[in-house]
């Protein structure tokens, strides 16, 4: 496909951070760092009950509506398990095992946990760490890289060191982060995250053994397990996921039948030179009509709202809603938190929320501590008609298909002549949390974030139900060894059959 030139990305604060972008902060920003200098905290009981504590009263004050994403009864009881379970001193790595499986019963994708290397006991003691990325699909465990290439990519994982597969992701998948009861986020959450936490939860040796399936047959392979405060190991762990190179990129099959969009991130790019792609895209393309446009969100964890909102005035033949009204909580825990962690100074970090922020961040601030505020918002115009594209749209989605996509996708379930394809997206039906936020556990050095606001798109009550998919294709893990895309492919194929019917 030919795709339009573009620049290289660049990193900004957004209004809605990216998941990936969460992900990938909480997992490799300490490998930056060198954390090899720093000797991890040992917690005395009182202690890793006291962050436990502080873990607690910051979702219970802060998150915008626990109870719709929780049992709120039974996340007490947890938290309380817990603290009764810790009699003896622990390291960090220990506190954040036992509170990993508490913190992943909260259904917000936005939210999540992670420890960093320099409070990391385990990684400080030159632990050893397993030299895999996997994928997970279906509930079911595949190389996607491998260290010492002694596995085929694609290949199955069968179990490590014994342990069935079936176990290990069970184990795995409680503690990933999901817009709801949504096992596609869930795996797709745990693939960037599987190397570094593995250890914590299962046993690495210097030799493992993998039962493997590849093709119809059962092989058996040995990987070293590696330490990883050797330098040389360091750039294996921090790529887990391969990222696109582009934001954006547009073209048409060889046919001139179909058209292609992908954005792989809605936070790519200058606001300028993403304006000037949508508008010089949507030109091409009512100047040259395809019998279909593919616009894929595969991996798109969302980024800045406004851009989804430009997205969609390209495709909405009338006003639309974007947004009904977006709610905030004040909270006096987070806004020191926020303080706390910011390189700012306390006074320029008011004057740019509490002052010039848009106004349900403003909320957050200058309420009294606890009170809810809405703010409600205008129907949005879409682009004039010589743009508009107005023809069958397939928008492709997965479980990491979320935020401001989900919000982008909701408003194109509206629209007339467009059809999903994919896997049940990370996201749901009827708008998504955001702003989330980054806090510290003030003992132990473990890092989370947690979500500020709630983005509703109806007046209904908020429903953590899934955006699904009106034509499922599954992923493809021999994709990985031929380097394809099957799941684009079969869409293609299908979108080719429906045309032939026509």
């Amino acid at each position: 496909m030919k795709q339009f030139p573009l620049s290289k990305q660049f990193i900004i604060f957004v209004l809605m951070k990216t998941i990936r972008a969460i992900i990938l902060l909480l997992l490799f920003t300490p490998l930056l760092l060198r954390a090899q200098s720093v000797t991890a905290p040992i917690l005395s009981p009182q202690q890793a009950c006291a962050d436990v504590r502080f873990l607690e009263n910051i979702f219970f004050t802060t998150h915008i509506n626990l109870a719709l994403v929780a049992d709120t009864n039974q996340l007490r009881a947890r938290f309380d398990t817990l603290r009764d379970g810790i009699t003896d001193s622990i390291g960090p790595a220990e506190l954040y095992r036992r509170l990993a499986p508490v913190f992943g019963s909260i259904r917000d994708i936005h939210c999540s946990l992670d420890l960093p290397l320099s409070s990391n006991e385990y990684y400080q003691s030159g632990g050893l760490y397993l030299p895999i990325h996997v994928l997970i699909s279906n509930r079911q465990l595949f190389v996607r890289n491998e260290y010492s290439e002694t596995c085929e990519k694609g290949s199955q994982i069968l179990s490590i060191n014994g342990i069935p597969a079936d176990t290990i992701i069970e184990v795995m998948l409680s503690i990933s982060s999901s817009e709801g009861d949504n096992t596609h986020s869930r795996e797709k959450v745990m693939e960037y995250s599987f190397a570094s936490v593995y250890p914590l939860f299962f046993p690495v040796d210097s030799v493992n053994e993998l039962q493997l399936k590849v093709d119809a047959d059962t092989i058996y392979s040995s990987v070293d397990g590696v330490n990883r405060l050797q330098t040389v190991y360091d750039t294996f762990f921090q790529d887990p996921v391969p990222a696109d190179k582009q934001s954006f990129t547009f073209g048409y099959t060889q046919d001139k039948k179909i058209a292609y969009m992908r954005i792989s991130t809605f936070m790519g790019g200058n606001p300028g030179e993403y304006s000037r792609f949508l508008n010089a895209t949507f030109r091409y393309v009512n100047d040259h009509p395809p019998v279909g446009l593919i616009i894929d969100l595969r991996h798109n964890g969302g980024g800045f709202a406004d851009y989804g909102k430009k997205l969609v005035r390209y495709l909405m033949p009338e006003r639309f809603t974007y947004v009904d009204n977006i709610v905030s909580k004040s909270s006096t825990l987070m806004q020191r938190e926020i303080i706390r962690n910011s390189v700012f100074q306390p006074e320029i970090i008011k004057f740019l929320q509490k002052d010039i922020g848009y106004k349900p961040l403003r909320a957050f601030w200058s309420k009294h501590n606890g009170i809810i505020d809405t703010t409600f918002e205008k129907l949005v115009k879409p682009v004039n008609a010589h743009r508009n594209y107005k023809g069958l749209l397939v928008i492709l989605i997965d479980g990491m298909s979320a935020s401001t996509t989900g919000m982008v996708c909701n408003t194109l379930r509206n629209r007339p002549n467009t059809l999903f394809a994919g896997l049940p997206a990370g996201c749901a039906v009827s708008g998504t949390f955001g702003q989330p936020t980054q806090f510290v556990l003030p003992n132990s050095g473990i890092t989370g974030f947690i979500s500020i606001l709630r983005f509703n798109q109806d007046k209904k009550e908020p429903d953590l139900t899934p955006i699904s998919p009106d034509v499922c294709i599954p992923e493809s893990p021999q994709d990985l060894e031929s380097d394809t895309d099957s799941q684009l492919n079969t869409l293609l194929t299908y979108l080719r059959g429906k045309m032939n019917k026509q």
